[in-house]
């Protein structure tokens, strides 16, 4: 794969990541990992970095 295919899949695979964390804070989804319950404002933080990977990657990729 070319460089730009792969920056392009990974701004898609950030996007999805973003967009599930979204519904993970709308709906209120709970999350348990390792007997920890992660607390909903962790998703706040996720969408705003997995956003913002995902717009960066996207602009790199189409240069």
């Amino acid at each position: 794969m070319e460089k730009n295919q792969l920056l392009m899949l990974a701004s898609v695979i950030f996007g999805i990541v973003a967009v599930l964390h979204l519904l993970r804070s709308i709906f209120s989804w709970e999350a348990d990992i390792g007997g920890f319950n992660v607390p909903v404002w962790y998703s706040y933080v996720a969408v705003v970095v997995a956003g913002y990977l995902s717009w960066e990657m996207y602009g790199a990729g189409r240069k």
